[in-house]
């Protein structure tokens, strides 16, 4: 018999669980660091929408009386750093609240930032002279309302490099679970489970290291529990690609450990050189009057080591596949789908079961695959 979830589960959404919710309806909370919080939140614009400027604070409990003052802010690309420092070395250890309010655009001098996904690190020092440490990391979303929402394929997800942290993700409805298989410092299995929103781009997820449940063989079932472990942040790109935060405080001055991961859907199957797609798939464009169409891609053609393309037994439909790398095992980066009438749609988000792009009409269109 496996551990019991379902007993799990419910205790999970009463405490930590229900924790997570109740930050992320208030924006983006989290508890990064020893006697630390931050929370990040947008001003008073609708949902996802771009407003002129948008305001940051980071907020919550210093261990000392000389909380830090804004010193700096800072931006590369969609990394958003923010640096503060308590300018006194000689203060009472004593915690007490500080807060940090700031427009990101009015800080860098620009008139507004430009739309997406902001990876927003807070650094502070505790003296004059004391190296800035990590403290709290978020993701903030500042796409706009009209942004794609991306659809995340449920299944395993592996880590780029040697070590290929796997990920078990599973979306239902706006509901993301993320289950890591991954290893202790002693080298020993572990299994972390969570469970947060998604907004069809990011998530921020509260991982619970779960222990003390039976194993399959024992003559009465164990209740397992969950203990607090590690902070997962996902930022998707496609439904198979993925970025990924895992972090972790550590140490007597609740300084914030981050590892960044690349994230990928990857075939299990023994071919991996395209036939992997092979089957039935169904057509669909969000366009009115536009009826489901079935698709047998049967025909396989490997072009080179990073292009192969499908196609239907009379040649009618072809999927023209494009890899991102020479590597057997790399999902394609884009497909190029041609039907028997000519038109053609570009589907830039790659799945094993899904595909999703645009027509050249410029209609939303998914390739969701029917058989195995």
């Amino acid at each position: 018999m496996k551990p019991r979830l379902d007993q799990l589960l419910p205790a999970l959404r009463r405490g930590a669980f229900a924790a997570v919710l109740a930050g992320i309806a208030c924006a983006q909370a989290f508890a990064q660091s020893t006697g630390a919080s931050a929370t990040i939140a947008n001003d008073a614009a609708p949902p996802r929408g771009i407003a002129p400027g948008w305001t940051l604070t980071v907020s919550g409990q210093w261990p000392t009386q000389c909380p830090p003052t804004l010193q700096a802010v800072a931006l590369e690309g969609s990394d958003l750093r923010i640096d503060a420092r308590s300018v006194l070395d000689l203060c009472a250890r004593e915690a007490t609240p500080f807060s940090i309010e700031l427009d990101p655009a009015l800080a860098l001098q620009r008139a507004a930032l430009a739309p997406g996904v902001y990876h927003v690190s807070f650094f502070a020092a505790d003296g004059a002279q004391a190296a800035a440490k990590l403290r709290a990391f978020a993701l903030v979303d500042r796409s706009p309302a009209s942004a794609e929402r991306i659809v995340p394929e449920n299944g395993f997800w592996w880590s780029d490099g040697t070590d290929r942290t796997l990920l078990s993700l599973e979306l239902q409805g706006t509901q993301l679970s993320a289950a890591l298989l991954g290893y202790d410092s002693a080298g020993q299995p572990e299994w972390l489970f969570g469970t947060a929103p998604f907004d069809g781009r990011i998530a921020h997820i509260a991982l619970l290291r779960l222990s003390g449940g039976s194993d399959p063989f024992a003559p009465a079932d164990a209740a397992p529990r969950g203990d607090a472990a590690l902070t997962l942040d996902l930022q998707f790109a496609t439904s198979a690609r993925a970025s990924a935060w895992l972090s972790r405080t550590r140490g007597d001055d609740g300084a914030l450990q981050l590892r960044s991961l690349d994230l990928a859907r990857l075939p299990l199957a023994e071919a991996t050189d395209g036939r992997a797609w092979q089957g039935d798939w169904v057509l669909v464009q969000d366009t009115a009057n536009r009826v489901a169409q079935r698709l047998r891609l049967d025909r396989f053609q490997a072009v080179d080591a990073r292009h192969f393309q499908l196609a239907s037994d009379d040649g009618a439909v072809v999927l023209a596949c494009e890899r991102a790398a020479a590597a057997q095992d790399a999902l394609p980066r884009s497909c190029t789908l041609r039907l028997a009438d000519g038109t053609a749609s570009q589907l830039d988000s790659v799945a094993i079961g899904r595909m999703d792009g645009h027509a050249a009409s410029g209609a939303s269109v998914h390739l969701l695959r029917i058989t195995p």
